[in-house]
């Protein structure tokens, strides 16, 4: 499997998280927890949208790009996670306290999907761009701890 197709897969992963903060946000008992979560979903976004332009940059300069280093056994645990959580949201058998746990369990181990970790990169000023993402992420396991210490 290429690393463009591993790529896919992240992207994958990003937009179901995104869609898994949205539905909690819908279901956050205040506007300011609402709004934090949709603040996630849209960074959640954003990421995708990085590893997209990564995947591009990767078609045209291959070069710039070594191995993965994340199996595709492990972005597909990574998608079914989140599809289950997102099922399990979706068939109301959550609240928001149990969703945040799970969102933290989700970017704690998954932290590491992220363009500088997922695939090797030679080049240090893309490699630099996507080492902010995996930066983010563990500001969002900061954030959802406040979020569920904030509901509980």
């Amino acid at each position: 499997m290429g690393i463009s197709t591993i790529i896919i897969m992240a992207i994958d992963l990003e937009n179901l998280v995104a869609e898994i903060y949205q539905l909690a946000a819908e279901l956050a008992p205040s506007e300011n927890v609402s709004r934090e979560l949709v603040r996630l979903a849209g960074e959640e976004r954003d990421h995708a949208n990085l590893l997209r332009a990564g995947r591009n940059y990767q078609a045209r300069a291959p070069e710039a790009f070594g191995q993965a280093r994340v199996s595709k056994e492990e972005l597909l645990e990574g998608i079914k996670a989140a599809q289950d959580l997102l099922a399990r949201i979706e068939n109301k058998k959550l609240l928001l306290p149990q969703i945040l746990e799970e969102l933290i369990r989700l970017e704690d181990r998954f932290e590491k999907i992220h363009l500088h970790t997922l695939v090797e990169i030679q080049d240090e000023s893309l490699k630099k761009l996507f080492q902010r993402l995996a930066g983010e992420d563990r500001d969002h396991l900061n954030r959802l701890t406040r979020l569920l210490e904030l509901i509980k």
